[in-house]
């Protein structure tokens, strides 16, 4: 056999085993906060954010005729992935809303989704869910809060 035509084929051979593997990069679960720390965010923007699961980074080959450099990086979700995310959508007198919304396997679930309101003068002290926190200031383009539990 022609020692170029050997070479060509041994490189096809190996793209083609290296196509059917994958490369994991990173996989770990988060959390956007710690307890007895201190979050703010704009209206509008996730104040508290927590996952249940993972979301895993696979490399895999997909060719140099669908990548650049023949590669694509996906997000894989874990099946138990659950992230939940609080959203503060601002102040009217002394009663601030807040959004709740639920993502399974990456997805935004309908059905998770949630608006409540709190009024300050009742408490600073806000519970929902598993989620305890205490507001230290609101207007209507910010919010500040600590967080106490999780």
């Amino acid at each position: 056999m022609n020692p170029t035509l050997k070479i060509i084929t041994y490189m096809l051979a190996i793209s083609i085993i290296s196509g059917c593997s994958s490369t994991i990069l990173e996989s770990k679960p988060y959390k956007t906060y710690s307890i007895g720390s201190t979050v703010t965010a704009s209206v509008g923007m996730p104040f508290i954010e927590a996952q249940t699961g993972t979301i895993t980074k696979v490399k895999r080959w997909v060719g140099v005729l669908n990548s650049p450099d023949g590669w694509k990086v996906d997000d894989v979700y874990s099946s138990n992935f659950i992230k939940k995310e609080l959203v503060y959508s601002g102040k009217s007198g002394s009663t601030i809303e807040i959004g709740y919304r639920e993502y399974r396997s990456g997805l935004a679930a309908p059905a998770f989704f949630q608006s409540v309101k709190y009024d300050l003068n009742e408490s600073k002290v806000i519970g929902f869910q598993n989620f305890q926190f205490k507001v230290n200031s609101a207007d209507n383009s910010s919010i500040s809060v600590v967080i106490i539990q999780d």
